[in-house]
C-alpha cells in the first residue's frame, strides 16, 4: 500500500485507484461452437469456480447466437461429456435428440441463453468475444476481439502484417461506431512461426499480444531458428517507442480447447490468465483498465500493491513459505538495440518481498518478470514454473522541436485519440488542440465517452497542462521558437458546465506561469489561451473578473457585443452551415454563405473554426482561402504537409 500512496502523492490524483480492486480474467477459450471439446455452460461454470472473475469466450469466427446443433461423435469420452452436461443442467435445459445408429445431437446454448446462469454483479463477467481466425500464404494468422457488440467477419490482406491491420482495424470501426470500449489482441504470434517480429512492428494500433500462451502447439519460447515470445516483445517495443506509437502490452492466456482430458499434450484450462486493477467487474472498466496498462500477466505468481510509472515500478510479490522468487527488471537502454537485465532482486519465501525499479531516464522502458521455483500445475511445457510479467514503462519523453515549424492554422481535433496526446501534434507543428473533458469525483478525466475506468494517466492535467508546462520550460518559455501566437487548447466540458469549471478552475490556478489570465478588455501574453467549449460556463466565466480561460463562440454568438478576450474563437459544426463536401466546386450560393460567416467573425476581432468538415485538401483549401483561421483535422500528418510550404 506504501507504493500506491507514493504514486498517488506523484501524480496529484485523489483516491479512486485506492479504491479499485483485482480481478482475475482469461481472455482467449473455445468451447463446441467451434474445436473445443465441452458446452459454454461446462466451461463457464470450471472458470467461475475456480476463483476468476471473467473470461472470454472466443470461439473462431462465430459469436454464439442463433440456432447450432453438434452431434456428438460415439467416443467414450464425448458421450461421457454429454452425460456430465446433462446431469448438471438437467432435461428441461438440455435439448438434445437422439437418432437411429446410435446418433446424437445437442443444441448449444447462445450467450444470452448462458450468460445469466453465471453472470454476477461484482463477482463473475461474461466477456462477448471472437477469435478472428485468417491466413495469410498457409499461415493462421489469429486475433481476438474483446467485448465486441457484434460479429465481426475475417478481413483479408496482401500480407502478414496487412492481414493483421486489417482485422485490427475492423475491431476498432466496430468499436467507433459503437461507442463499446473493446480491443484486438495478436495471438501466439509463434504458432507454425506465422508472424515474426517484422511482421508485429508494422503494426498501428495495436497494443496487446499474447507473451504467454496455453495451448502446447504454440512455442513460446521459440526454437533454434525462432525467437522466443519474450524477446520478441522487447523488439517491438523498442521499435514502437522510438517511431512515437505507445508500448504493446503483454497478456497470458489459457487458449483453452481440452476439458475432457488434461495434461502437457492437451490445450487445458488454468495455465495463464490476466490481473486486472479496476473501478469495477465491468467490460468497460476491464477494457479500459487494460489499455491504462493496470494489469500484470501471470501463470501462478501473484503480485500486489502495483505502482507503475514514467518514474518508477513499484510491488511486492506474494511470497509463499518454501518457494524462491526471482525479480528481473528488464529493458533496453538509450544507445542498445537488445534487451538486458537491469536489476535482479532473489526473495525466499520469508523474506521482505517488496521491490522497486526507479527509471533514470536512459531507459527505453523497463518491464519487470518474477519467476518462481514453484512446479507450475499442469504446465505448458515440461519444467515450467509459475511466473509473471508486468507491463512496460517509459520515462517521460517529449519530442524534439527545435526544427519544427509552427502551423498557425492547424487544429487537432480529437487530439486525446492519438497514439501520444499533445506530443503528436507539437511534433507536427499544430498550434491549438482540442481534449474533451469529464467531472469525476474531483478529477477531470481526458475521453472521448465517459470512461468506465479512472486512469489517473489521463487527467486534464497529466496529458496537457503538465507536459505543456514542461515543453515550455525547455524551450524559453514559448511553445515554439519565435512563435508569439497564443497556443490554444481547447476543452470540450462534456458534464455540468459550472461544477466542471469550478474543479477545473482550481487546477488551471497551479498552471499560471503558463496560462493567459484575461479580463473583459485583454488577455496576458503568456503562451498557452484555455478555451472552453462543449458546456460552457457562459454566464459564470462573464462575471469574473479575471479568468484563466475563455470561451469557444458560436454564429449565434455574433452581435451580443461579447468581447474577443472572453470569446476570442467562433466555432460551427460545418454540416451546420455547408453541404459541400470537396467534390467539384464549392457551390456559389455556400461559398458566399461562407465569406460573409468569415468576415462577420473577424469583423469582431475574432478566429473562426469549423469542426467535422471534411477530410480532404479541396475542403483544406477552400476554408483557407476565405479566410477560417483554425483548419479542423484527425490528420495530423495530412494537414501538416498540406499548409507546409512546397519547395
Amino acid at each position: 500500500m506504501k507504493n500506491l500512496l507514493l504514486l498517488c502523492t506523484l501524480l496529484w490524483i485523489a483516491s479512486p485507484l485506492c479504491a479499485q480492486q483485482w480481478y482475475k480474467g482469461n481472455l482467449h477459450t473455445h468451447s463446441l461452437w467451434s474445436d473445443g471439446d465441452d458446452y459454454p455452460e461446462m466451461i463457464m461454470s470450471w472458470y467461475k469456480a475456480s476463483g476468476y472473475h471473467f473470461v472470454g469466450l472466443s470461439d473462431h469466427n462465430t459469436l454464439q447466437e442463433g440456432e447450432k446443433w453438434r452431434w456428438i461423435p460415439k467416443a467414450p469420452e464425448r458421450r461421457r461429456a454429454f452425460e456430465r452436461y446433462l446431469h448438471q443442467y438437467g432435461p428441461e435445459w438440455v435439448v438434445y435428440e437422439k437418432r437411429g445408429g446410435d446418433s446424437l445431437g445437442v443444441r448449444l446454448k447462445t450467450f444470452k441463453e448462458y450468460v445469466p446462469l453465471f453472470q454476477e454483479p461484482g463477482r463473475f463477467l461474461i466477456l462477448p468475444s471472437e477469435e478472428i481466425s485468417a491466413s495469410y500464404a498457409g499461415k493462421p494468422i489469429h486475433l481476438n476481439a474483446t467485448n465486441i457488440r457484434g460479429f465481426i467477419p475475417v478481413q483479408r490482406g496482401n500480407s502478414v502484417t496487412e492481414v493483421m491491420q486489417s482485422n485490427i482495424d475492423a475491431v476498432l470501426a466496430q468499436r467507433r461506431i459503437t461507442g463499446q470500449p473493446m480491443f484486438p489482441h495478436i495471438n501466439h504470434p509463434n504458432f507454425h512461426f506465422a508472424i515474426n517480429t517484422q511482421d508485429m512492428q508494422g503494426l498501428k494500433n495495436e497494443r496487446f499480444f499474447e507473451v504467454f500462451n496455453g495451448h502446447p502447439d504454440v512455442f513460446n519460447y521459440g526454437d533454434s531458428s525462432h525467437v522466443n515470445l519474450e524477446t520478441m516483445w522487447d523488439q517491438i517495443n523498442l521499435h514502437y517507442i522510438q517511431i512515437g506509437q505507445p508500448l504493446m502490452y503483454g497478456l497470458a492466456t489459457d487458449d483453452s480447447h481440452n476439458y475432457l482430458f488434461f495434461g502437457l499434450k492437451y490445450a487445458n484450462t488454468g495455465r495463464g490468465w490476466v490481473m486486472v486493477r479496476t473501478d469495477s467487474l465491468h467490460g468497460g472498466a476491464i477494457v479500459e483498465a487494460m489499455e491504462a496498462g493496470q494489469f500484470y500477466a501471470t501463470t501462478g505468481v501473484e503480485i500486489e500493491d502495483l505502482t507503475q510509472s514514467s518514474q518508477a515500478i513499484a510491488f511486492r510479490v506474494k511470497t509463499q513459505p518454501g518457494i524462491e522468487y526471482k525479480v528481473q527488471f528488464i529493458g533496453v537502454l538509450k544507445g542498445k538495440t537488445q534487451s538486458e537485465v537491469l536489476k535482479e532482486i532473489n526473495i525466499k519465501g520469508n523474506d521482505p518481498a517488496s521491490v522497486s525499479y526507479t527509471l533514470r531516464g536512459d531507459e527505453w522502458f523497463v518491464r519487470a518478470k518474477i519467476s518462481s521455483n514453484k512446479d507450475k500445475f499442469n504446465p505448458y511445457f515440461p519444467g515450467d514454473f509459475e511466473v509473471a510479467w508486468t507491463q512496460p514503462v517509459a520515462p517521460f519523453h517529449l519530442p524534439a522541436l527545435a526544427a519544427v515549424s509552427p502551423l498557425r492554422n492547424a487544429h487537432a481535433h480529437n487530439d486525446y485519440e492519438h497514439n501520444r496526446p499533445l506530443l503528436d501534434a507539437l511534433a507536427q507543428g499544430f498550434t491549438s488542440v482540442e481534449a474533451d473533458v469529464y467531472l469525476m469525483g474531483d478529477s477531470l478525466y481526458v475521453a472521448h465517452h465517459k470512461p468506465f475506468y479512472r486512469d489517473p494517466a489521463r487527467t486534464l492535467e497529466q496529458l496537457y497542462l503538465r507536459p505543456l508546462r514542461t515543453h515550455i520550460q525547455r524551450t524559453g518559455g514559448k511553445v515554439y521558437a519565435g512563435f508569439t501566437d497564443p497556443f490554444y487548447l481547447f476543452i470540450d466540458l462534456k458534464t455540468a458546465a459550472d461544477s466542471t469549471y469550478l474543479a477545473m478552475e482550481k487546477v488551471l490556478q497551479r498552471y499560471a506561469d503558463i496560462l493567459q489570465n484575461c479580463t473583459d478588455k485583454k488577455c496576458s501574453t503568456a503562451p498557452v489561451q484555455i478555451v472552453l467549449s462543449g458546456n460552457r460556463p457562459i454566464e459564470k466565466l462573464s462575471k469574473q473578473p479575471k479568468r484563466y480561460a475563455t470561451l469557444d463562440g458560436r454564429p449565434s454568438d455574433l452581435g451580443k457585443k461579447i468581447a474577443p478576450a472572453l470569446m476570442p474563437i467562433i466555432s460551427d459544426n460545418y454540416r451546420n452551415q455547408f453541404k459541400w463536401l470537396g467534390s467539384g466546386e464549392m457551390p456559389a450560393d455556400e461559398k458566399q454563405k461562407l465569406n460573409d460567416l468569415v468576415k462577420r467573425v473577424h469583423a469582431e476581432g475574432k478566429k473562426l473554426r469549423l469542426w467535422a468538415s471534411p477530410e480532404n485538401e479541396k475542403v483544406w483549401e477552400t476554408l483557407r482561402q476565405a479566410g477560417v483561421d483554425l483548419l479542423n483535422t484527425d490528420r495530423l500528418e495530412e494537414l501538416r504537409l498540406f499548409l507546409t510550404p512546397k519547395n
